[in-house]
């Protein structure tokens, strides 16, 4: 794990960065307390880029992509004279107007948290802090198993209807996206990791649905780079017998990015800058 190192402003880098080129935002997959600090995704591109461009992670436990979308402009605001682009990474391409008009109106539920009593006195040290994340986010759960947990994923996912896209919400968050997007100057880049299922005969799938399909064309139409990591996914467990999410302590292929998953991410993080910038999308 990355042993409860964060910078002074309690985000996942070696140190603070006062003016950075990229932003990283995204979840407790971006916060990445799980992986050495070095084996991030953030910290990989900014070793890729090598000294390009500084390389800044804002992953937040508890952030998934709807509040991400919610504090974007606000992230914006605060490095508006130096970020040259922003990526987002998202676990899900699911999307509902509920939450969407949330995003949007600005009501989204605020990630719970404590700064006072014990729980505020103990999160000040960053290794309680992330057992503290840890315990109200679901660790809880791996000691309790239920019934329909012990269910194999292939049959979890034969059980599983396939999803109803709601255009609507897709229209009006990509439109929201676009118009912070042209607004800013700024590329706003959505990378979206899959979540494996194990198969009966050995295999690994991912999903490809309606879903997917709706978000990569609303992401094409409003102009907002959409990466889609199924396919590199699938060359790792093809090419080396890997998944990216899981560990050996837990669910294989269950759970938070692991080493190998961040390594498949970081080179899309770093392709995709590569593009923009040869596209002269990063000039500012």
């Amino acid at each position: 794990m990355a042993f409860g190192r964060y910078d002074a402003a309690g985000f996942n880098n070696p140190k603070v960065i006062e003016n950075p080129d990229i932003l990283v935002l995204g979840s407790s997959h971006m916060e990445a307390t799980n992986v050495l600090q070095t084996q991030n995704a953030a910290y990989l591109l900014g070793e890729k880029l090598s000294g390009r461009y500084s390389v800044y992670n804002l992953g937040i436990s508890g952030h998934d992509f709807y509040k991400t979308c919610a504090y974007l402009e606000k992230n914006l605001d605060l490095y508006r004279s130096s970020v040259k682009a922003v990526i987002i990474e998202t676990s899900t391409v699911d999307l509902t107007m509920e939450n969407v008009s949330k995003v949007l109106s600005g009501t989204v539920e605020r990630t719970q948290s404590h700064n006072g009593g014990l729980v505020g006195a103990l999160q000040q040290v960053p290794f309680f802090r992330q057992v503290y994340h840890q315990a109200t986010g679901g660790l809880l759960k791996l000691f309790l198993p239920s019934a329909s947990s012990a269910e194999p994923q292939a049959e979890k996912a034969a059980q599983t209807p396939e999803p109803t896209v709601d255009q609507a919400a897709y229209d009006a968050l990509f439109s929201y996206l676009a118009q912070v997007q042209a607004t800013s100057g700024v590329p706003i880049v959505i990378v979206y990791h899959p979540t494996e299922t194990f198969l009966p005969d050995g295999s690994v799938s991912y999903p490809k649905d309606a879903c997917l399909l709706a978000f990569t064309e609303s992401a094409e139409r409003s102009g907002i780079p959409f990466v889609d990591l199924t396919g590199p996914f699938e060359r790792l467990w093809r090419e080396s017998r890997q998944v990216p999410h899981g560990f050996c302590t837990g669910l294989i292929g269950s759970g938070h990015l692991n080493a190998a998953g961040h390594a498949v991410m970081a080179d899309a993080f770093y392709q995709t800058i590569c593009d923009l910038e040869a596209g002269g999308r990063l000039c500012k």
